[in-house]
């Protein structure tokens, strides 16, 4: 029997829609590219955005809700193996593809390919203790329909499991998603970790679904207990406005799919989780990147149509009035250019806040959290330890504030980059909106100059990835080596067996203990102060690089378009001067250049008034 097709009509509706209105702005923009009405730079740009475009779903919750059943439900097929322990700090990324395979990312940098099936032995407890094979991630590529739309689901480790790292892990992810799918269950309540993990992520709230698993094990009225029970919980952490919890049972879903069965998939609850995910992605994501793409092209267009419009209006227009409008365009352009000096000493003074605002106050709040977190485990691991010898408890002591540093560090920096990221941006687009501003400005003194109609098109910049905190960080900046200290070193050696006087003897053994506890806990704090020294290094080159990326961008596209209405005005004089039939055809060659726009621009039109009736369904 064939598997349901339910959601999948959701998904053509929503998704399928987006990929065909975003065909039709590629196609606008290949052809304004081979017009030269666009800056080849910037369309490569855009069009990698669009075409790289995917929905990061991340599945995040406690061990044994049922994540991997989600997944694989939502995929209509046991793609992923069920688990009864908790999965390693390995993630799954499940990417459409018309042929099975799976291919493993490791630590060192290698990669290898494998079927489907070997997954678990890379992302299961049991198939890898501990990670001991040194796997970073695994790309399941899979022909499931769900994946066909540019969806990407990802599968983290269960927050709260034995494995603590599995849930630094989940928050790692999270920032990155598109919208995150929380699983809870009908058998067990809220957990203290799930309510720990939902308080750090609650600024992430509109991204997040939450869903009430397993309703298949209850009654109806149970489930309506269970229902209300986590939704009071959630209310009290998330917000009341940013909760919505679907009950659905992922078990009954994958069998309907399976099975083809649309009682069973109603039952399921399935029907109306997906709807409302696939109506997130295509008109939330989906179209704040089409509107974002068209409002640029739209933009770049106005501002050929005006350059062409002051072309053909400088034709008629004498040569000495030529001249003084020159003349006025260069005495406004030098004043805006002033005005922009001025912004950019104030871009200067806000990135010297910010680093003291975000930057270095984040670092102070972790260094502080990480101090005291790890001075209570530091204490307790050590406790759990008395019965190593001397040399065997400095070892184990010194791996533990290695791991956990390295943990806990990698952890925050990819949580602090987003943090930072989006702050760092939200500066650089307030700079970028005055600067644009003057642009605007300029083309619109232009316009009033010569008396031709310009209309000013307001777009979101799409350049974030070159104004973005975006670049990488040096090298390996959580590895860490140890500061040397040969005390401890030689105090095992000198209370050896060989000692007579036991009494003597065991107050050394305790004395020595104390030193190397002491010893330790010392080079923790000193590590974790050396940690967070090198990656605010490491953050500050970042931001410099940025920043300076940034202002030459935005100052270049104004001295771009200030060149271009110049060259505009100027070309009446050039023209002029060829005689009557020349400027004849370089005329109607114009004439037949506006027209050309004109068709574009409508083109664009009619893609946003498509998007407009799609967010109206």
């Amino acid at each position: 029997m064939s598997a349901v097709s339910e959601p999948m009509g959701c998904r053509q509706a929503q998704i399928g829609d987006f990929k065909n209105l975003r065909e039709r702005v590629l196609t606008v923009m290949d052809r304004m590219v081979s017009l030269g009405l666009c800056e080849r730079a910037s369309c490569l740009e855009w069009r990698e955005k669009l075409e790289t475009n995917a929905f990061n779903l991340v599945v995040v919750g406690q061990f044994k809700r049922g994540k991997t059943c989600l997944i694989n439900a939502l995929l209509g097929a046991e793609v992923l193996p069920v688990s009864v322990i908790p999965l390693t700090s390995v993630v799954t990324v499940l990417v459409y593809s018309e042929t099975k395979g799976a291919k493993v990312f490791f630590s060192n940098g290698k990669t290898a390919d494998i079927p489907v099936e070997a997954v678990f032995d890379y992302v299961t407890e049991t198939g890898n203790p501990n990670n001991v094979k040194g796997v970073s991630e695994v790309t399941v590529l899979y022909p499931s329909p769900y994946l066909r739309g540019g969806v990407r689901l990802v599968d983290t480790p269960g927050v709260g499991s034995v494995y603590a790292h599995n849930t630094d892990v989940a928050y790692r992810f999270l920032p990155r998603s598109d919208a995150a799918l929380f699983l809870l269950s009908v058998d067990q309540p809220v957990s203290h970790a799930e309510v720990e993990f939902l308080k750090d992520v609650r600024e992430y709230a509109a991204r997040i679904f939450f869903l009430l698993n397993k309703t298949d094990y209850l009654a109806e009225e149970e489930v309506h207990r269970a229902l209300t029970f986590a939704t009071a919980t959630l209310e009290e952490i998330m917000g009341p406005e940013n909760i919505r919890i679907f009950p659905v049972s992922a078990k009954l879903g994958l069998r309907a799919k399976q099975s083809g069965s649309q009682e069973e998939l109603r039952a399921s609850g399935f029907s109306l989780f997906t709807g409302a995910l696939d109506r997130f992605l295509a008109r939330d994501k989906g179209k704040v990147l089409l509107e974002s793409v068209c409002g640029n092209l739209l933009k770049a267009l106005a501002q050929k149509r005006l350059e062409t419009e002051l072309k053909l209006k400088s034709l008629a227009t004498p040569v000495e009035q030529i001249r003084e409008k020159i003349s006025a365009f260069e005495s406004r352009k030098g004043q805006l250019l002033e005005e922009r000096a001025t912004f950019d000493v104030l871009f200067s003074s806000e990135l010297q806040r910010f680093v003291i605002s975000e930057l270095d106050r984040g670092i102070a709040e972790m260094k502080k959290r990480l101090t005291s977190e790890m001075g209570e485990q530091f204490d307790a691991f050590g406790e759990s330890k008395k019965e190593l010898s001397l040399k065997e408890l400095n070892d184990s002591l010194e791996q533990f504030v290695s791991e956990k540093i390295r943990e806990r560090f990698s952890a925050w920096r990819e949580l602090e980059e987003e943090r930072l990221s989006g702050a760092f941006d939200e500066v650089c687009a307030r700079f970028a909106a005055k600067v644009n501003a003057m642009t605007d400005s300029l083309l619109n003194f232009s316009s009033r100059l010569f008396s031709v109609p310009f209309e000013t098109v307001e777009a979101e910049s799409l350049g974030a990835s070159e104004s973005s905190f975006h670049f990488k960080l040096r090298g390996d900046t959580v590895g860490l080596d140890m500061l040397t200290d040969s005390l401890t070193q030689i105090v095992p050696a000198y209370i050896s067996g060989k000692w007579k006087f036991r009494r003597l003897r065991q107050w050394a053994i305790r004395t020595a203990d104390k030193m190397i506890r002491s010893k330790r806990k010392r080079h923790m704090l000193e590590m974790i102060e050396m940690q967070a020294g090198r990656i605010r290094s490491d953050f500050l080159d970042r931001l410099n690089r940025s920043a300076s990326l940034f202002r030459r961008r935005i100052a270049g596209n104004m001295d771009t378009v200030a060149e271009a209405i110049a060259r505009a005005i100027e070309s009446g004089i050039d023209l002029g001067l060829r005689g009557e039939e020349e400027a004849a055809r370089i005329q109607a060659g114009l004439s037949e250049q506006l027209a050309g726009l004109e068709l574009l621009r409508s083109d664009l039109a009619r893609v946003g008034e498509e998007l407009a009736r799609q967010c109206e369904k």
